[in-house]
């Protein structure tokens, strides 16, 4: 039996027309029920991920879409990881370049005229706003090592999808 794979269709109906080519509505109807058949884990699409294996059922009288059949479930699944991966490493990015931005804010609040007169009135939030500018430091340099780590940890694995599917 062909496989294929789950690419976020919204209904049995749907994943049945992209499956198969020109379905009246009786022969649509057949095709659900073959489909449900060979995958029963359809029966709720909303906890089937994108990239799942399913497999296409075996109707002689419909005819396969060539383009689904000639899928390369394998290659598609690689591919999804690798979209996910990049799109994480992104989000990741764009947080980590937010909490540096927040580093710095927080430490120019801490360095302005305002803060420090203000401090010159106690001795212990003095001593605070000390511990605070080296632990908002620390915190930077982790974040940006952290930022790295990750990056180079998802282009070697980006790196290994692509040699594997190729």
């Amino acid at each position: 039996m062909p496989i294929t794979s789950f690419r976020g269709e919204k209904s049995v109906a749907e994943i049945a027309d992209v499956m198969f080519e020109r379905l009246t509505p009786k022969q649509r109807e057949k095709a659900e029920a073959a489909i449900l058949k060979a995958n029963p884990r359809l029966n709720d699409l909303s906890t089937l991920p994108k990239g799942a294996v399913l497999q296409v059922p075996d109707l002689p009288e419909l005819r396969a879409k060539a383009r689904r059949a000639a899928d390369d479930p394998p290659a598609q699944i690689a591919s999804e990881i690798g979209e996910a991966l990049s799109s994480y490493g992104k989000q990741l990015a764009q947080r980590t370049q937010q909490g540096l931005a927040d580093n710095k804010a927080h430490s120019a609040l801490i360095r302005s005229d305002a803060f420090k007169r203000t401090l010159e009135k106690s001795p212990e939030l003095k001593e605070q706003a000390a511990l605070t500018t080296k632990a908002l430091e620390l915190r930077g340099k982790e974040l940006a090592e952290r930022a790295k780590t990750v990056e180079a940890a998802i282009q070697g694995m980006l790196k290994d999808l692509k040699a594997a599917s190729a």
